[in-house]
């Protein structure tokens, strides 16, 4: 009678082990494997964190998700990972500490859309909720503060690469003052330009009247008065040594283009230019 069963038996068996090999292949579908931390801000539910260093330093480092594990910064660096589906109304996000009315707390993260899909992970750190806000970015709630991942091209692309280049731009860009001033230009240099440089020093030593509305007044390096809370660095189209650059901008009310227009210079690709959806360009708005 045993042999009997033995065929069923390990028929059984093998089916157990398909279901279980793509359960998991299931799971690790759930999220792209390659992102990189692109933004950290103040969590809305503790407003008091601002001046505390927390995940700040974390920009610019890589979140890798492989099977059964997570390679990043601090506690995104475990095994035993398993990921769940999820999808969340706006009481339920960020483990449920969005302070009330969480609509509107949600939308000062950038979410427009609810209820909102993601991933959770259970690893041997704790249980970490990512919630995609959009194709290209991830929102993860961490010791008081939201972390912005990337896995846009530019997140992705080498530090020499015209659209890697941009990323660690607007990496510092989103991780300071977003006003447009001497002074916060200069904090850029290193990205931009000989040509842009003085453009835009010619600008600023220009004499205008107190009354009068400035040519550029808002941020030209993401064409916003009302600053946006995420970025996706698109893939560049490199011709004639030239390379264009086009970065997709979003909050929670509304998405828009600038394209970056890249240079060689000094051995590195520098912003030449900003075009913006309306045909203008920085260089002729700085004229």
């Amino acid at each position: 009678m045993p042999t009997l069963w033995t065929p069923l038996y390990f028929l059984i068996n093998a089916t157990a082990c398909v279901l279980a090999l793509s359960a998991q292949a299931q799971a690790d579908a759930l999220i792209e494997p390659d992102w990189r931390i692109s933004r950290v801000a103040v969590a809305p539910w503790a407003p008091d964190a601002v001046g505390r260093h927390g995940a700040r330093p974390w920009v610019g480092q890589s979140v890798t998700f492989r099977p059964g594990s997570v390679d990043g910064p601090s506690v995104l660096h475990c095994r035993h990972a398993a990921l769940q589906p999820t999808r969340f109304a706006a009481e339920a996000l960020f483990q449920g500490n969005l302070p009330a009315p969480a609509v509107t707390a949600a939308q000062t993260l950038g979410i427009g859309h609810l209820p909102l899909a993601g991933v959770s992970l259970t690893c041997d750190t704790g249980v970490f909720e990512f919630h995609r806000v959009d194709p290209d970015s991830l929102l993860l709630g961490l010791d008081n503060q939201v972390l912005t991942l990337s896995h846009a091209p530019g997140a992705l692309a080498p530090a020499h690469a015209p659209e890697g280049r941009v990323q660690r731009l607007l990496e510092a860009h989103f991780s300071c003052d977003m006003g447009f001033s001497s002074s916060t230009v200069k904090a850029k240099r290193i990205w931009l330009s000989t040509r842009l440089k003085k453009r835009i020093a010619d600008y600023f030593s220009r004499p205008a009247p107190a009354d009068a509305v400035p040519v550029i007044a808002g941020d030209p390096f993401t064409d916003s008065q009302e600053y946006p809370l995420r970025f996706a660095v698109g893939k560049a189209v490199v011709s004639n040594g030239l390379a264009d650059v086009a970065v997709r901008f979003a909050d929670a009310a509304r998405d828009r283009t600038v394209v970056y227009r890249m240079r060689r210079e000094g051995g590195a690709w520098r912003v030449d230019d900003l075009r913006y959806a309306g045909g203008e360009t920085l260089l002729g708005l700085l004229k």
